[in-house]
């Protein structure tokens, strides 16, 4: 299997991530009533894809800073009650892996090209929204990736819609700090077939 990562635009591509993190959102998140099609923000946004040749295998969306969290604060307001230094911000959001795929992708890899991705965009920072189990695991990536993630348990975060039911926890990624591109090729931690039902999504 040959898993090439970046942003598409294409349409067919588009179109199996919506269908993936559908049905991910529905059985993973218990979310019978998630619609996965496109969203406003999709299109305002840019759709970042796991793809093996013409077969898109996972994806997430990334928002400019300029969008409201679900805890209801402007990204702006955010880097300044966690002090954090001025930069480009954005968001990661409706992350899903299928599940026929998850011990084919590593998941430090797949950080690895979103980080890189998003720096591409000119981002320095990235703001993530999702349960306490996955933000620890996400952070455990991240450490192999030698890339600072922060987990802001005080932050309170009130998603609505579908996600009200759900726990919340708000993250961010540092993309400014050194990263060391030999640290995707020489991390191999897969999805185990433990982890399937818990860290394939992410709000």
């Amino acid at each position: 299997m040959q898993i090439s990562y970046g942003i598409t635009k294409d349409p067919q591509l588009l179109g199996e991530y919506y269908q993936v993190r559908e049905h991910c959102y529905q059985q993973e998140l218990q979310l019978p009533s998630f619609d996965g099609s496109e969203e406003p923000a999709d299109r305002n946004g840019s759709i970042f894809v796991a793809k093996n040749n013409r077969q898109c295998l996972g994806g997430a969306r990334i928002v400019g800073g300029t969008k409201e969290l679900a805890s209801q604060l402007l990204l702006v307001d955010l880097m300044a009650e966690l002090d954090l230094d001025p930069g480009a911000c954005c968001i990661w959001e409706r992350l899903a892996v299928s599940q026929a795929y998850r011990e084919n992708i590593s998941q430090p890899e797949f950080c690895g090209h979103l980080i890189n991705t998003s720096r591409s965009l000119g981002y320095d920072y990235a703001f993530m929204v999702s349960s306490v189990r996955n933000a620890r695991f996400y952070r455990l990536c991240h450490s192999a990736l030698d890339i600072p993630f922060k987990i802001f348990h005080h932050v309170e975060c009130v998603p609505s819609g579908p996600f009200a039911q759900l726990e919340h926890v708000l993250s961010v990624a540092y993309l400014r700090e050194g990263f060391l591109d030999k640290a995707m090729s020489e991390t191999s931690h897969h999805f185990a077939l433990s982890q399937q039902p818990y860290y394939g999504v992410a709000a």
